[in-house]
């Protein structure tokens, strides 16, 4: 007898065996199966079927119920999320977990059951609803039903006010009938079924932009690689026009009667990308993303894996989601951190797309201003095809050159310079906007006491209390604790305390002073909170003119103000001397995307970049050279430290309550990991156990051990072989562990 294989959404890196359900037939893989565990019900993925168990058959328990008719992922989509959970070393339950919808997560149907709908009979056509006086409810309903023609729902009845009982009553009089969209047979008189609308003729429903000759010889090479999998580098200047490439690309898909999937980083860039998309086209295009809810999200993964919707326009996690007729994936802004999934299953998108379009043998474009190291030295080897967009469509606009402005030896009021705040000054008389980026939120990111030198930090982090002023309180944006402003020095009671450096409120503050009459819409994760607060955010700076924009880097990524002349970032220090070996890739990435939201229309643009360090060589390359000179520079680094993208990492992070719980664990682990290389050697290099550059963390203790090895095969048969120890050591189970393959952040 065939025995059930499942992955289960459970911690344990293994599959499940179970007896087929009671009286119903054997289902194919890729079906969810409703299952006993423990005291629980769980829902897991069918993954195949087998003859023999580890366990007993006897012990084995049977299956309740199959929730699917059809499988939701074909063989091949299952493969690839086998390939996922083996590579990331994961339990394939908890990757199907993060590739299914919340709602199918849960056992609810794919389908939902139709509402009943409910109609009049031809008796009840004809009826003088004068007769039913006696019953005044009976008639109202007869009456609302007349005027509601096209059989309304039953929900809808209800929410008129309405109940079953009259309902009922006036179906046991002939005078209505109900009925259920979808039933084969609805007899005479019923509405006609919904039917889907035909799909136009016409891929287009605008006419595209003209093309410059750059833009025309990029999209004629991407074309030529249509049907086979090629993956593309486009490394096009903010504001060059890489998303009417896209469009044009994908019109060509389209016509091939082919599917696309775009992945973008954020989702408040979704409204204005999903606007264009829709506008294009006279294609169905799905949004996929954390902000939509439960059954906005599933509708959407339905129309997808159907084949329904035309193209799919996702966040990351959108790359799991199944497509019968995938011809394309396209990156925007592949550079960006957020593909990156920091918890869980520690996936990057970026890197996924790259295999599925291998699997599926289709092209991949991949499109950042400042690309990822990893990808463009994935070029400068030959692996992706290189094409570049090096000017505007706007030939006659030329791109800002970022100026550094030395602010050593200055007073800085709020974090301006006097030479800025004429500057910004200058640009609002020519009723134009400004954009000025603070990477730090808050009033002050310390409050010290001028009396003690007293900090105010967090209790459960190593980390200093961010002063909010509206609200006034002491907020840690690492664990989120906050805490009323003190009135006082708690350690020496002194009463002046003193904000030190500057947030995006303080600098909110300075610019309002400093103009009284010019909005300032402030974009942080502060005044964001709420599903439209981006959207509504944006729409004010459509009519700010002239105004400042101020902000995170949130304010970096992808946005299009075509009124912004200045674009300045405050403090360009952060990330140049960090210990992190990306912080000088992450820094130039961002100063280069601030720097081109000026000047994207007809108005020529300014960039200046207030630092401490203006004779900084990398700086000065990036702002005189580029930053694709600077990227073959730090790439040399990297290759001379044998450093990622040319050697494979992986982390180990431990964290407990106790301090020596965690010390204790990671001793364990690494001795453990030393005799397995003293056993059979491996061309592996362990670098710790250290703990966490922030060592404290939401009240836990953190540890982490780096593993570092010059090719992928070697790194991952070690970290198999150290896996099945984990499982089984007591000290496994006093702390909680993760594991990040090819990370981002090493913090």
């Amino acid at each position: 007898m065939p025995l059930l294989r499942l992955a289960l959404p459970t911690p344990l890196p293994r599959l499940f065996d179970y007896l087929p359900a009671k009286g119903q037939h054997l289902p194919q893989p890729g079906v969810r199966v409703q299952v006993p565990f423990g005291n629980r019900q769980l829902v897991g993925l069918l993954v195949g079927f087998t003859e023999d168990s580890s366990v007993p058959v006897s012990k084995l328990k049977a299956a309740r119920d199959y929730l699917d008719q059809e499988p939701l992922f074909d063989a091949e989509h299952l493969d690839f999320l086998i390939w996922v959970a083996n590579y990331y070393h994961q339990p394939l339950g908890e990757v199907v977990q993060i590739a299914l919808p919340a709602l199918l997560r849960q056992g609810q149907a794919l389908h939902p059951p139709q509402q009943p709908r409910w109609q009049l009979t031809v008796q009840g056509q004809g009826l003088d609803t004068r007769e039913l006086a006696k019953a005044p409810r009976q008639k109202a309903l007869l009456e609302y039903l007349k005027r509601h023609s096209g059989a309304p729902q039953q929900k809808d009845i209800l929410g008129a006010g309405f109940n079953l009982p009259q309902l009922k009553a006036l179906e046991e009089k002939g005078l209505i009938e109900s009925f259920t969209l979808g039933r084969s047979n609805q007899g005479v008189g019923l509405p006609l079924l919904d039917v889907a609308a035909p799909r136009p003729r016409e891929v287009l429903a605008e006419v595209p932009l003209k093309l410059t000759s750059e833009q025309d010889e990029v999209v004629q090479k991407l074309i030529a690689s249509l049907g086979r999998f090629q993956p593309h580098l486009l490394l096009g200047v903010t504001g060059s026009g890489k998303t009417e490439v896209y469009l044009q690309l994908i019109q060509q898909v389209l016509e091939r009667g082919q599917q696309v999937l775009v992945l973008i980083p954020e989702i408040g860039l979704t409204p204005q990308t999903l606007g264009r998309f829709q506008k294009r086209f006279n294609r169905r295009v799905a949004a996929l993303h954390s902000g939509m809810t439960d059954r906005e999200r599933l509708n959407a993964w339905r129309s997808a894996m159907e084949g329904k919707a035309d193209i799919v326009l996702g966040t990351r996690s959108a790359i799991f989601t199944p497509l019968p007729r995938l011809g394309l994936l396209v990156i925007d802004e592949e550079h960006d951190a957020s593909f990156k999934q920091q918890d869980s299953v520690r996936y990057q998108a970026r890197d996924l797309a790259v295999l599925r379009a291998k699997r599926a043998g289709v092209p991949v474009v991949l499109g950042s201003a400042t690309p990822s190291l990893e990808s463009l030295a994935h070029a400068f080897s030959g692996d992706y095809q290189l094409h570049h967009l090096r000017q505007r469509p706007e030939a006659h606009i030329e791109l800002p050159q970022p100026k550094l402005l030395d602010i050593r030896s200055r007073k800085l009021e709020g974090g301006f310079s006097q030479p800025l705040l004429k500057l910004i000054e200058k640009h609002l008389k020519a009723g134009n906007q400004v954009l000025v980026l603070l990477n730090r939120r808050g009033f002050a990111p310390v409050l010290m006491c001028t009396e003690c030198g007293w900090i105010a930090g967090c209790l459960n982090c190593d980390a200093r209390m961010t002063w909010h002023r509206e609200p006034a309180k002491l907020h840690c944006h690492h664990c989120d604790t906050q805490q009323p402003l003190p009135s006082a020095c708690p350690q020496c009671g002194h009463t002046e305390l003193l904000p030190l450096g500057s947030g995006t409120e303080r600098a909110e503050e300075t610019l309002q002073e400093r103009f009284p009459e010019i909005p300032i819409i402030r974009i942080d994760r502060d005044t964001t909170k709420g599903r439209s607060a981006l959207q509504s955010k944006l729409d004010q700076i459509a009519h700010a003119k002239p105004g400042i924009l101020l902000g995170t880097q949130m304010l970096a990524k992808g946005h299009h103000f075509p009124d912004v002349t200045l674009a300045t970032v405050l403090d360009a220090d952060h990330g140049l001397y960090s210990s992190d070996p990306r912080a000088m890739e992450r820094t130039a990435q961002l100063l280069i995307q601030v720097a081109g939201r000026a000047g994207r229309a007809e108005k020529p643009g300014e960039v200046v970049i207030q630092t401490h360090h203006s004779d900084d060589p990398r700086l000065e390359k990036l702002c005189v050279d580029g930053y694709e000179a600077l990227a073959k520079e730090l790439l040399d680094e990297r290759r001379k430290t044998n450093w990622p993208p040319y050697a494979y990492l992986a982390i180990w992070r431990v964290e407990a309550p106790q301090k020596e719980v965690v010390e204790a664990f990671m001793q364990a682990l690494n001795e453990q990991a030393k005799y397995y290389l003293a056993e059979q050697p491996e061309a592996v290099s362990l670098l710790g156990p250290v703990p966490a550059p922030m060592e404290r963390r939401q009240g836990r203790y953190h540890m982490q051990l780096l593993l570092h090895a010059d090719k992928r095969a070697p790194l991952h048969r070690f970290i198999q072989r150290l896996l099945p120890w984990l499982e089984t050591t007591p000290l496994a189970r006093k702390v909680r562990w993760s594991l990040d393959i090819d990370p981002d952040d090493l913090f």
